[in-house]
């Protein structure tokens, strides 16, 4: 994959290209990089080019402030289309990539071809978990350490981290790598994003809602919710697995996709 970057603000906004034909973004979740995609760009690039963005105080990419708002973020990654020429793409987003992904929809509705939501979901955060968030943000600044070593094992399912020790220490060290400054400022623009449902109730271009049955980060009640809001709307539950099912079932999970962008 080749490494180009963007200037967006003053920021360098960094992205991997690779492959040919119709475009396909994937924006990764909180606390990862563009890296995450590795094993998943290398098979969709056979269909797709494939553009992986570094979000904003994330991977390679510099921090704009100490917010980091979902529109802030879609700007940066509309930069990347720009400097590609691309007028129309699909995306797939993880997490708060999803929540990126849902901003990107709502400001260019006419670019994007096909949605998916990997662990992730068009609601805004409950007054509880803004609170949650906040504790979260006072940790950070103490010890982001602890933060990092404790919320990581926490995205897999019980069942799946003994297996996934060596991914789960590898993703705790890429999110050590990441400024004090970027995870604060990623936080408060999770806190602050807007809730996304026109997204998926009045656009055309087909969506899909691909979750696992054990994510304790997002409820699987919430799809189901999401899922009726539109006849375009496919919803996945993975059984067995957590909020990380590019680690805790990559084959599945890519065959879904895949067949699912196919259509």
């Amino acid at each position: 994959m080749s490494r180009k970057s963007v200037v967006y603000k003053g920021v360098d906004v960094v992205y991997s290209h690779v492959g040919g034909g119709e475009t396909l973004v994937l924006l990764h979740g909180f606390l990862e990089e563009r890296g995450m995609w590795d094993g998943y760009a290398e098979a969709l690039a056979k269909h797709y080019t494939v553009i992986c963005v570094d979000l904003l105080g994330q991977g390679e990419t510099g921090c704009l402030g100490y917010v980091h708002t979902m529109h802030d973020h879609a700007e940066a990654v509309g930069a990347v289309l720009n400097a590609e020429g691309v007028n129309d793409f699909k995306v797939v987003g993880h997490s708060m990539g999803g929540y990126v992904a849902l901003e990107l929809a709502h400001m260019y509705p006419e670019r994007i071809n096909a949605l998916v939501l990997f662990h992730s979901t068009a609601y805004e955060d409950s007054q509880t978990r803004k609170l949650d968030r906040e504790r979260v943000i006072e940790l950070v600044k103490r010890n982001k350490s602890i933060y990092v070593k404790t919320v990581i094992p926490s995205l897999f399912a019980d069942g799946n981290r003994d297996n996934l020790n060596e991914n789960i220490n590898e993703l705790a060290e890429i999110a050590q790598s990441f400024t004090d400054q970027g995870i604060i400022a990623n936080i408060r623009g999770m806190m602050e994003r807007h809730p996304r449902l026109d997204v998926l109730r009045s656009s055309l271009f087909e969506k899909l809602l691909l979750h696992g049955e054990l994510d304790s980060v997002i409820p699987t009640s919430d799809m189901e919710k999401l899922a009726v809001l539109n006849e375009n709307i496919d919803l996945e539950i993975v059984n067995g697995i957590g909020h990380m099912g590019h680690l805790e079932a990559p084959e599945k999970c890519l065959r879904i996709i895949i067949e699912f962008l196919a259509r």
